[in-house]
């Protein structure tokens, strides 16, 4: 049996564990520079605000509302994401495979089919004790039930967040009255494709056959019936392969028309990418650098360049030169940038690459390249940098109603009032 922990409205939800004072208020949370709102709570819903609108457009209502918006705080999530996936596996006698930042699937295949309702239940009350968040835990044969019965953890109170789908009958009374558009893997795309032949819950789509689900979209659709129909096609991966590319982008705040913040901007991002590449004990061996100016300005561009990095490195100091390199070659006067962006290719397990011959890495740089990692994880991000880095003031995005980090920055720490 395979579970999945899905975490409520995670991104509103750890907006309010630190805010006692609005845990009864609607909150949504916008993207980068506050263009859409990306997710809200059911409070936020019910007064009519939609996910993936711009922002500015429904101000008005957040307002009347009384509903509460919040800046994208990306470190505030990850950190709570870190923190229940850390206690999830710990707990979890198989291991977990993380999904996203805020679901991850868990390996039930030692737990006792007479124990899973408890032990989802355990996992459910253990998140919300050490993290105030609440979370939704389905359990069926394959990743796609599991997937389905969140919509029952969803529909049904009555239930207590906890779904488990032994049986084919539990799972088809629950397919038939789901919209087929909430099947894991079903994009909007193929939703009008499936409607277009009468498909409009999962228990029809769970009835197509595989000859037709081949002509419709393939093996993928091919694996989706069958998982629906109770046979486990999709493996649990609970040691994820590392990635083969990295990338970092931002938005800008403000539009950029000069060359400094630009190479401050992507000696950030190269920085940022060289983390996550030594998180994977990896080298890159390849470097691509961008700007891109808005596609509604009345002279749009976008430039890309990429270089070799020889014997491959994880220097955050070597790959933020390369990147800040090739923006001043891209950098074209008179055109104001509105993106930038570094991408790490040519990944290589540290382990398995081959040293150049001409270019032998140096140890020293792999100690020091620690340090920093472990004292920027101590003190917050950005207590130490690069001096090419600069100061974010000029090409940080625009996060007008960003909360506090309360986890990763000292000084933001929460502090108690006593008497």
């Amino acid at each position: 049996m395979i579970g999945l922990c899905d975490m409520r409205s995670f991104y509103c939800a750890c907006e309010k564990v630190f805010r006692p004072d609005i845990r009864d208020s609607g909150v949504v949370v916008t993207s980068n520079n506050d263009g859409v709102v990306v997710a809200l709570d059911d409070r936020a819903k019910a007064v009519g605000i939609k996910k993936f609108e711009p922002y500015f457009k429904q101000r008005g209502l957040i307002e009347r509302a009384g509903v509460l918006a919040f800046s994208s705080n990306y470190e505030l999530y990850g950190e709570v994401s870190a923190r229940i996936m850390a206690t999830l596996a710990e707990l979890a006698p198989n291991g977990i495979e993380v999904y996203s930042i805020d679901e991850c699937f868990v390996d039930f295949s030692a737990v006792p089919r007479h124990e899973l309702k408890a032990f989802a239940a355990m996992l459910r009350d253990t998140i919300w004790r050490q993290q105030g968040i609440t979370m939704g835990v389905s359990i069926a044969p394959t990743k796609t039930l599991a997937k389905l019965g969140q919509c029952a953890t969803k529909l049904f109170p009555q239930i207590d967040g906890v779904c488990v789908l032994e049986h084919e009958a539990q799972w088809q009374w629950l397919a038939a009255r789901v919209n087929v558009n909430e099947t894991w893997g079903i994009g909007r795309k193929l939703t009008r494709k499936l409607r277009a032949r009468g498909i409009n819950t999962v228990a029809d789509l769970s009835e197509v056959t595989q000859t037709d689900a081949q002509t419709l979209q393939g093996i993928t659709l091919v694996r989706t019936v069958r998982e629906l129909q109770g046979e486990p096609c999709i493996d649990m991966d609970c040691q994820p392969q590392p990635k083969q590319n990295i990338i970092s982008s931002r938005s800008f705040g403000q539009k950029q028309t000069c060359l400094k913040p630009l190479q401050e901007a992507v000696s950030h991002y190269a920085v940022r990418a060289g983390i996550k590449l030594r998180a994977q004990s990896s080298l890159c061996f390849r470097l691509s650098a961008w700007l891109q100016t808005s596609a509604h300005d009345a002279k749009p561009c976008a430039d890309e360049l990429s270089a070799t990095l020889p014997g491959g490195t994880a220097d955050s100091r070597e790959l933020s030169r390369v990147a800040v390199a090739l923006v001043a070659r891209l950098y074209r006067p008179g055109y104001k940038y509105a993106k930038a962006g570094v991408m790490l290719q040519d990944i290589r397990p540290e382990q398995f690459a081959q040293q150049d011959l001409l270019s032998p890495r140096s140890e020293n740089a792999a100690r020091l390249m620690a340090v920093v990692d472990d004292v920027n994880a101590r003190f917050g991000s950005g207590a130490i940098k690069l001096a090419r880095q600069g100061g974010a003031a000029g090409f940080a995005m625009k996060r007008a109603m960003k909360s506090p980090s309360y986890l990763t920055r000292w000084h933001e720490i929460p502090h108690i009032k006593l008497g």
